[in-house]
């Protein structure tokens, strides 16, 4: 008895599906205007959601990624100070470690101070950082490079664009810098300029004086030792901070592991904040769309009222006709989702080819800030999928307008 009834269920639920494929290829103009908003308010919202999450990704790649980096390893007394009286002794033993853990994609020992860069009657205050020679020759520096060569001997410095730009420097010109070196020390040599840097953000451009790890060391007088290593991990979420992991897994005497979050703490706060205003900012479209899809079920419901009532006329059973207008709703959102996702993909990608820039005064407010005046998206899949099964869910909801007409409608139509 339990087996013939799950069969007629299972015949019903077939019927309702067919049923409910005729009727979308029924009435091709109201399936198209249904699929329509459903695809085009999912592919604002992605749009947005992207646009949204790319500019946080920009700002951290911007300053943490290739600066300070994600996860630094250094003296406890170095931070926040920066003093580079606070170097760590180099151990190739513990980096060689460090580098093979799964969880790192990278990381490289440097050195940095300040120091003051002249050339004839002109100059300029920088911040020289010393890159181990693995480090220059990764994709992140390579690709920033201007113009000039990465490949020199000892004594050659880069400059960010605006800095040589400010010294009216081009490759092959020399420099004299000066400076404190390690313990007090007076730091000083004569440089040559190998190549301009683009660095992806405006004040580092103008103070940013890269040198291999030895020149730096012999510079400044800290022979064989590090300011930090800068670790660059395999997660990069933003909410992700494995520090106290790596801290636990590779301990170093007198060293302690700080996450980006923990050293720019008004970065992070930045961030929490505009997303705040970016859920509020998607809150309201979502509104306006569960009203768009709501006007939507509420005009097909309308439209197909005499259908309704002539379908009960004839004997089908008011479950079976709810089940095939929701099956009908439900291939319309999925068929919706899946285009909405497709155009938005499309143009993120088109997005992230040639992205969206500032002009005028908000993007100098914004490079005022440190910040490109360019608004990258992001390529996080999960947004897609995210968004569309919030459209599918609010239209899901709107759905239940044409099921009450269903359940209210009289066989008798008048």
């Amino acid at each position: 008895m339990n087996r013939s009834k799950l069969f007629a269920r299972q015949s019903e639920l077939g019927l309702a599906a067919r049923l409910a494929f005729r009727n979308l290829g029924r009435n091709r103009r109201r399936s198209l205007i249904t699929g329509a908003a459903i695809s085009f308010a999912l592919f604002f919202a992605i749009i947005l959601r992207s646009l949204q999450l790319g500019v946080y990704g920009h700002m951290v790649s911007t300053v943490v990624g290739s600066m300070s980096g994600y996860v630094q390893v250094s003296d406890t007394a170095y931070w926040p100070s920066q003093n580079l009286d606070y170097s760590l002794y180099e151990d190739q033993q513990w980096l060689e470690r460090l580098r093979q853990d799964p969880e790192v994609a990278s990381a490289y020992p440097r050195i940095q101070g300040f120091g003051l860069l002249s050339v004839g009657d002109r100059s300029g205050v920088a911040q020289w950082i010393g890159l181990s020679p693995e480090e220059a020759q990764s994709s992140l520096w390579q690709t920033r490079l201007a113009s000039g060569s990465w490949e020199s001997g000892p004594g050659s410095v880069w400059l960010g664009k605006r800095l040589a730009e400010q010294l009216q420097v081009e490759p092959g010109d020399s420099l004299v810098a000066m400076g404190q070196g390690f313990q007090g020390s007076v730091a000083g040599a004569s440089w040559v300029l190998a190549g301009t840097l683009h660095m992806g953000n405006p004040e580092l451009e103008k103070r940013s004086a890269i040198i291999e790890l030895k020149d730096a060391q012999d510079f400044s007088g800290a022979y064989g030792m590090w300011s930090y290593v800068q670790i660059t991990p395999q997660r990069r979420e933003i909410n992700q901070d494995p520090s106290a992991e790596l801290g636990a897994r590779h301990p170093l005497d007198g060293a302690h592991f700080l996450s980006w979050q923990t050293r720019m703490p008004e970065l992070i706060q930045t961030i929490q904040a505009d997303t705040t205003g970016g859920r509020v900012i998607l809150f309201i479209l979502y509104v306006v769309i569960g009203f768009g899809l709501l006007g939507t079920m509420i005009m097909l419901a309308n439209e197909r009222r005499r259908e309704f009532a002539m379908q009960l006329a004839m004997g089908m059973r008011r479950g079976l006709l709810a089940g095939t207008v929701f099956i009908e709703i439900l291939l319309l959102s999925l068929a919706g989702a899946a285009t909405g996702i497709l155009a938005g993909r499309i143009a993120v990608l088109i997005l992230e080819r040639y992205p969206l820039r500032l002009w005028g005064d908000v993007a100098a407010a914004i490079e005022q800030q440190g910040w490109e005046a360019i608004l990258p998206p992001s390529l996080d899949w999960s947004i897609s999928f995210t968004h569309a099964g919030i459209i599918v869910l609010i239209a899901l909801i709107a759905s239940a307008w044409p099921l009450r007409t269903v359940f209210k409608t009289s066989p008798v139509h008048r």
